[in-house]
């Protein structure tokens, strides 16, 4: 496996990986997704020996004090084999000098979250109430 920082995949393979995990409100507008892959702080991608993309990992940052997590997957033939963790501490050793790393992710309860939850918890993150933050959300 390699990972590869600030190298956006092309269009179509990135389309293919969010579709292979189910994400197809990212890929029925493939120029939004093209948008919002060029708009990112830093896109970290992981790729099988033979140069496939298994994995991308996106952030939303100043760059300095805040970095947002935004989008993080991994082909479903890859997924349990450590390149999720590897995507993330690609993120973690690039923003360790921030002050705040922040992701959101389905709530407690949901198939997603059972899942997701120790393994972010196990890289270190915490739900923002045990931080003593509240996050907030809004869908126009």
């Amino acid at each position: 496996m390699r990972i590869t920082a600030d190298d956006t995949p092309a269009l179509d393979r990135a389309i293919a990986l969010y579709d292979a995990v189910g994400w197809t409100a990212y890929t029925r507008n493939s120029e939004r997704l093209a948008r919002s892959l060029a708009g990112s702080h830093l896109v970290v991608t992981a790729e099988d020996d033979d140069g496939g993309l298994i994995g991308l990992a996106r952030t939303v940052s100043d760059g300095e004090s805040i970095c947002y997590i935004q989008d993080i997957l991994v082909h479903p033939a890859f997924q349990r084999r450590g390149v999720a963790r590897a995507l993330m501490e690609e993120i973690q050793r690039r923003y360790a000098h921030c002050m705040f790393l922040a992701l959101s992710t389905d709530a407690d309860g949901t198939e997603d979250a059972a899942r997701s939850h120790p393994f972010y918890r196990a890289l270190g993150f915490r739900p923002h109430t045990d931080l003593r933050l509240a996050a907030f959300g809004y869908r126009p």
